[in-house]
């Protein structure tokens, strides 16, 4: 279980303006201690929690996080819902359940994907359907308006582009095509450059491969349907066994 002490600690020192050299001398320790819980490197003694909840004016369930940690245990149990309903096809269920959830949690990125994500599987006439598509472009629209989360952002954007084109709106389905990175510039390859971990890096490398192989499927396909050429599929075998046969990569 996740204890949330240490971000409230140094919320709590500075809303009020407090170095950790302050807090450390009105309460007689080290102020390496307060470092030290600020950053989740350990815990106060049990003795400390109410020194600590008095000094900052708070009760000990604040100091803790007790409000954080059954918000964490309750979107728990709302996502295992989603998944039990989503693997039995119950997508109008997982429509109410995210409307529901996002009453209590608003602005929740990962319940709004959700929430895009069932609408778009919802079942229905083409007009329902299309309807339903207009909805999750909204939802997607609001986490656009407010997420600051990168990837989240990124896959947003991906995905509003191809909804926009699916709903028939070709210029802001390529608008928002455009704001995407270019494959170059993606979170691999910037970690692969960068990363000092071998085994990390390694890692990296090998994740990307499949997503890799993804875009090179995708754009190979295109050139065949495009250029009448079906040679372009055949190197979508060729690239696949190359990257994905482990006998011979062993």
């Amino acid at each position: 279980m996740e204890l949330y002490i240490g971000q409230n600690l140094k919320n709590f020192r500075k809303a009020r303006n407090l170095t950790q050299e302050e807090v450390a001398k009105h309460l007689g320790i080290s102020f390496q201690s307060i470092s030290k819980w600020e950053r989740n490197d350990g815990y106060p003694d049990i003795t400390m929690l109410p020194v600590l909840a008095h000094y900052y004016g708070v009760t000990i369930d604040e100091l803790i996080g007790m409000n954080e940690l059954e918000s964490a245990q309750a979107l728990e149990e709302i996502n295992k819902q989603w998944e039990e309903n989503r693997n039995n096809n119950n997508h109008s269920a997982n429509v109410q359940l995210m409307r529901d959830a996002l009453k209590l949690y608003p602005n929740n990125a990962l319940l709004l994907v959700q929430l895009s994500a069932s609408l778009e599987r919802l079942d229905g006439t083409e007009s329902e359907k299309k309807e339903y598509l207009r909805q999750s472009i909204e939802v997607q629209e609001q986490i656009i308006s407010y997420c600051d989360d990168s990837e989240v952002r990124g896959s947003v954007l991906f995905n509003i582009a191809h909804a926009y084109y699916r709903y028939g709106d070709y210029d802001k389905a390529l608008a928002y095509a455009e704001k995407l990175p270019n494959a170059y510039k993606s979170r691999e390859n910037a970690l692969v450059l960068i990363l000092a971990d071998e085994a990390r890096k390694n890692a990296v490398a090998k994740a990307a491969l499949e997503p890799l192989m993804w875009s090179l499927a995708l754009h190979l396909k295109t050139l065949s349907e495009t250029e009448n050429n079906p040679a372009y599929n055949e190197k979508i075998s060729q690239i696949r066994s190359i990257l994905f046969d482990t006998k011979e990569n062993a």
